[in-house]
């Protein structure tokens, strides 16, 4: 068990990285139709356009790293009982 959640908390990371490089690579590329932009109002648009979807894509890019961690941490981790103390006699 331990050895299939390492390879998937692995798996995830690689993807999470692949995706966040993604996400500020079309980041960077909304913002140069931005500044290229030379004051056309459509072009400035699809360059803003562009930059918040990269933005709301990396904060859903988070979420899903925080929702896949939380359920790893409850799937792996084992199930706390707790434990009654024995009364001990007055002297």
């Amino acid at each position: 068990m331990e050895n299939l959640t390492q390879t998937i908390s692995n798996l995830v990371g690689i993807l999470i990285g692949f995706a966040g490089a993604i996400g500020a690579g079309y980041f960077v590329y909304g913002a140069y139709l931005y500044l290229t932009a030379s004051g056309a109002p459509h072009q400035m648009e699809r360059g803003k356009s562009a930059m918040v979807t990269a933005v709301m894509g990396i904060v859903l890019i988070l979420v899903a790293y925080g929702i896949v961690d939380l359920v790893m941490s409850a799937v792996a981790s084992p199930v706390v009982t707790p434990t009654i103390p024995t009364p001990t006699p007055a002297a």
